[in-house]
């Protein structure tokens, strides 16, 4: 069953139990009166007072609250519980009354608590104490029965008896006789005393005697069914003025409860007792209601008081507007008769309008093949500037790839030639888009000054549309037309005036982007120029310090030596060890250069030059004299100390790529000239950057490996 917890099907088989065990007590308190017994569910109020309308509203099924669900279907079967014992008792109280002969009950105070077994045993012991009463009465029924046959009917209009009359009669014991033996009584075994007598003796002693009592009243009186009547009509009063508030009705429920189960017959004393207690509830309900409404209206009638103040300054002012409008009116008269006046003035003046609206017209057509020549410019500026867009993206690509060579300068000096040359090429794109972007202003110019007379042009039709302004509200259909014509013309105007500003916006953001791109360009060329310098700088260096490591010793090797003899000599030797493995990567460099010269020698397509040709002067026909940059760039010490070998083989290998790079031209008799300023320009290079002509030289004994990767073929550049 626990399942079943919270189920709406069953829940509502509950609340329809309930209702019908409440009709059913109902109806009992409407024969035996109501019992007091506190409630089992609720022991601290008493059972007939609980307000089941109440509690069927508020422990309902909420769908979307399984927990608060849970307990209303346990709080409904624990009530189900409830009005079961409350059944029991009554049914009870009303087994006593029987057993008693009280048509009436007498008014109970609140009994004790009593446990469901308790209950059930009172109810069966009333049932079986009514069984014995009901066995002792069965002679005296039947006795009754007889005389019943023998006596006249009953008349046609008489109603039939209740039940609760016939069975308090048939109940009823017989009047004991002086003579009854008290023997024959039976002992007071049971609370309720019956008095049974022999057949004989009462067939001997005992007569009928017919009277009007209160058991065999069958008609109400004529004053109870007026009470009972008026109580209705105000039980429905009441009914209706707590459904006019909004409020519930306890008398309501109580109401259909009764109709349901006893319609229309008079109601007995305990039910119009409840019925009284029912409609002081509504009534207590009604009081307190009331209380709060005219709580609520003394603020109201409060406010009312001031509304009614402000309504007495707004009519003044109503007072004062509405002077105001009167004034207003005779000066608005006033203005009508002086536009009567200018209306005569343009009704003469119509004529010469038509002939104006005609030139407008031929005008705005005009205009409209102006307009459509705008556009046409327009269009071809969106795709000029998407051309524009296509190479910005170009150049962004090729700042990626500037930017990929700076960073790989450091390790590889013969790809920063290739940086230079796409530096040279984006120098000359954007040289060309600078032409562009120039051809480009200057067609905005133009179109700026063909829009400056458009404009010029159409200021001159809105201040005749300003003019014609009032006379095209008052004319008749053509200079509504005309006035509508003007108004399409103003709208196409200001089309083409934000078309202009959206044009200029556009060139102002590509030439930003331009202003952009060449700041970007110009950083680039600084900073690779910078790059090249400091690496020039430093080869340079690296040559003096290999070449001459005592001349050009560092700072930090001329410190003084510390304390330590056996640390000073540590350093020492690592400072050997570097300038060893420079100049192992020299002699690296240069046998692998000697080698390919030897193989090119051997090819026949090399003329090596003698070593005493080498540091003889130069001739004045083929060489021409050693450039100044040539001197300056020498060392002072060379000349000092030339007589060293190691000086000498260093110098030997340093010059060599130079005079064989100078050998081809030599051997070219055709242009004598030109050759001399090449070699001339090849000494200047070879003195200023040797590193450069040993590139140089690789490259042109690699043919294929050049052929092969033309991208990053530098070019020289002028020094």
């Amino acid at each position: 069953m626990a399942h079943l917890l919270g189920s709406q099907s069953c829940m509502d088989s509950l609340r329809k139990d309930l209702t019908d065990l409440q009709g059913a007590i109902v109806d009992v308190f409407s024969r035996a009166g109501p019992v007091r017994f506190p409630s089992w569910k609720f022991p601290d109020r008493v059972a007939c007072d609980l307000d089941m309308v109440a509690l069927l509203e508020h422990y309902d099924h909420v769908p979307g609250d399984p927990e608060f669900t849970q307990l209303s279907h346990a709080v409904l079967l624990e009530l189900v519980i409830d009005r079961l014992l409350l059944l029991l008792q009554s049914c009870t109280s009303y087994l006593e009354n029987l057993s008693s002969e009280q048509t009436v009950p007498a008014t109970r105070a609140v009994g004790p608590c009593m446990s469901v077994g308790l209950t059930v045993r009172r109810f069966w012991n009333s049932l079986l104490r009514l069984r014995m009463i009901y066995q002792q009465a069965a002679p005296q029924k039947r006795v009754n029965q007889g005389e019943n046959l023998t006596s006249k009917p009953t008349a046609k209009g008489e109603p039939a008896r209740s039940p609760e009359l016939v069975t308090a009669k048939f109940l009823k014991p017989p009047s004991p006789t002086p003579r009854l033996s008290q023997t024959c009584q039976e002992p007071e075994s049971l609370p309720i005393r019956v008095f049974p007598q022999c057949p004989a003796s009462t067939a001997k002693n005992s007569r009928s005697i017919h009277s009007q009592t209160v058991e065999t009243a069958l008609v109400p009186c004529d004053a109870c069914t007026s009470v009972q009547s008026s109580l209705r009509e105000v039980g429905k009063a009441v009914i209706s003025l707590c459904q006019s508030q909004n409020l519930p009705s306890s008398l309501g429920q109580f109401q259909q409860l009764v109709r349901d189960s006893m319609g229309l017959r008079p109601l007995p004393a305990a039910t119009m007792g409840h019925w009284a207690a029912e409609q002081s509830k509504d009534l207590t309900r009604l009081t307190k209601h009331m209380g709060a409404l005219t709580q609520l209206v003394g603020p109201l009638r409060a406010q009312l008081e001031e509304a009614e103040g402000q309504k007495e300054g707004l009519q003044k002012q109503v007072g004062q507007l509405e002077q105001a409008l009167q004034q207003e009116q005779g000066e608005r008269q006033r203005q009508a008769d002086e536009a009567t006046q200018q209306l005569a003035e343009w009704e003469c003046h119509r004529q010469q309008l038509l002939t104006e609206t005609s030139d407008l017209k031929t005008k705005v057509a005009t205009l409209e093949g102006e307009l459509k020549q705008q556009q046409e410019a327009m269009q071809a500026l969106e795709t000029k500037a998407r051309q524009f867009q296509e190479e910005a993206e170009r150049r962004a690509e090729a700042e990626r790839q500037v930017q990929q060579l700076e960073d790989q300068v450091q390790l590889l000096a013969g790809r920063l030639d290739g940086a230079s040359q796409q530096i040279r090429w984006a120098s000359t794109e954007l040289d060309k888009e600078k032409a562009r972007v120039d051809s480009m202003v200057r067609h905005q110019e133009s179109l700026q000054s063909k829009q400056r007379a458009l404009l010029q042009q159409l200021d001159n039709l809105d201040q005749e549309r300003e003019e014609l302004r009032g006379s095209l509200d008052e004319a008749e259909a053509q200079r509504a037309q005309v006035e509508e014509q003007l108004q399409s013309l103003q709208s196409e105007r200001e089309q083409g005036q934000s078309q202009l500003l959206a044009q200029q916006e556009l060139l102002q953001s590509l030439q930003q982007e331009n202003q952009g791109l060449e700041q970007a360009t110009t950083d680039l060329r600084l900073t690779i120029s910078e790059l090249e310098r400091e690496l020039t700088e430093l080869r340079e260096r690296e040559r003096l310090l290999v070449a001459f490591p005592d001349l050009h010793r560092p700072i930090e090797a001329q410190i003084p030596s510390s304390s330590n003899v056996t640390d000073d000599m540590e350093r020492q030797i690592q400072a050997n060890d570097i300038r060893i493995q420079v100049l192992q990567e020299e002699n690296g460099r240069l046998q692998s250069m000697l080698s390919k010269i030897r193989e090119v020698a051997q090819q026949g397509s090399l003329k090596l030059i003698p070593q005493d040709q080498l540091w003889a002067p130069p001739s004045k026909g083929i060489q021409g004299t050693v450039p100044p940059a040539q001197a300056q760039n020498a060392s002072p010490g060379l000349l000092g100390r030339r007589h060293l070998p190691s000086s000498r083989t260093a110098s030997v290998g340093r010059t060599l790529p130079c005079q064989l790079r100078e050998s081809p031209p030599q051997q070219s008799c055709g242009r004598p000239g030109r050759s001399s300023l090449e070699d001339m320009t090849h000494s200047t290079n070879c003195a200023q950057n040797p590193i450069r002509a040993l590139a140089r030289l690789r490259r042109r004994l690699s043919p294929g490996q050049s052929q092969a990767s033309p991208a990053y073929q530098p070019q020289e550049r002028p020094m």
